[in-house]
């Protein structure tokens, strides 16, 4: 619990390992980029209570100065330029989660021309009867995220609109929906692993499978699954459950993963859908899918080349952890990556993620 300047004892709400506040100072609309800036470098952590606009202008005020510190040292070769581009994203991150706001029971944001909060906090973070602190940033997330939920999003090969949710992976790079297209899943049950908002699942489905079961590690994530399950008509085949991986006992005709392709530590629960520290969960799905497959059962695992171009992790490794776990490559498909082009021609990572491509490896048993 945190003690609000006020006397008041507040849950903390963070999607970070970040720790809880030991003490708050307030800040408001008097308050100056830089000196709020010095503040959070000496660890300080800045309890906004001025106007919800004005916050939102220091938090841009804030980016602008942590952006591209002339301090850093050049890069030697691309994935030490990709790791220190990280860095700076992560201490941006840390430091502008310093800047804090109350928010009330009810999920209501007391702060002069703030927007209604209610339904963006508790979709992100359920109800509470009491107040909580959250990062102004962290909240603004939520509030998109709100949007986004509200306005549903369509994904090219999907009939019907997804309703995505905060915290869960967004499907906005359809190239994965691409590559699923050329599995034969007619009759077929598939397991979805890390179905995130169900999307694959959901358009094999749509494709002829007879049922899928989606899995996730974040509730919030099956919580979204089912509710999109339930929206496009499809619940009675689809069926979304907590587990790291796969289900117990759980055995399907073709297993699909959409993995975490980075083989980097995650910072914040989101970004467990793109990082894998030392690619561990990949391992072990690796090793562990056999005995989820059924007799003729194939796997589809699904990941981006760009590590392999950053020299985060070397080419032909995914080939030989897939050998070392008893499985053959059956086939291969790969795509461009479904994003824009990056237009900052003079990045260092220029080049490797404009020829990033995403592959589709179906693996057999031996």
């Amino acid at each position: 619990m945190i003690s609000l300047p006020d006397g008041r004892s507040a849950d903390f709400i963070t999607e970070s390992s970040a720790p809880e506040p030991m003490g708050l100072t307030r800040i408001d609309d008097a308050t100056r980029a830089d000196e709020a800036l010095r503040r959070l470098r000496t660890g300080e952590q800045l309890l906004w209570v001025g106007d919800y606009h004005n916050g939102r202008n220091l938090l841009g005020a804030l980016k602008r100065r942590l952006k591209n510190p002339a301090s850093a040292p050049i890069p030697m070769n691309l994935s030490e330029s990709w790791r220190q581009q990280r860095a700076v994203t992560r201490t941006t991150a840390e430091l502008l989660g310093g800047v804090l706001v109350v928010v009330e029971a009810g999920g209501k944001l007391d702060l002069r021309r703030a927007p209604e909060t209610g339904v963006a906090v508790e979709l992100a973070w359920g109800r509470a009867e009491g107040p909580r602190v959250v990062a102004l940033n962290t909240l603004i997330g939520a509030l998109s995220a709100a949007e986004w939920t509200r306005k549903g999003i369509e994904v090219p090969g999907l009939t019907g609109r997804l309703e995505p949710r905060y915290g869960v992976f967004s499907p906005t790079r359809h190239a994965y929906v691409d590559l699923v297209a050329n599995l034969d899943v007619e009759g077929k049950s598939v397991l979805d692993v890390g179905c995130g908002t169900g999307v694959l699942g959901f358009v094999l489905l749509q494709r002829g499978a007879r049922t899928v079961v989606g899995t996730d590690l974040d509730p919030r994530a099956v919580e979204c699954a089912a509710h999109n399950a339930e929206l496009l008509g499809l619940d009675a085949r689809f069926q979304a459950v907590e587990a790291d991986l796969f289900p117990e006992d759980e055995r399907a005709d073709c297993v699909v993963f959409n993995a975490p392709w980075v083989p980097e530590a995650p910072r914040t629960r989101l970004d467990r859908g793109v990082f894998d520290e030392d690619g561990a969960t990949l391992r072990r799905f690796i090793a562990d899918v056999p005995r989820h497959l059924s007799e003729d059962g194939v796997a589809a695992l699904l990941l981006s080349d760009l590590p392999e171009r950053l020299g985060l992790r070397g080419r032909g490794d995914i080939e030989s952890m897939v050998a070392e776990g008893g499985l053959q490559v059956q086939s291969t498909f790969d795509t461009p990556a479904a994003h824009g082009r990056p237009r900052k021609s003079r990045d260092p990572l220029h080049e490797a993620r404009a020829a990033e491509r995403i592959r589709m490896l179906v693996l057999a048993r031996e």
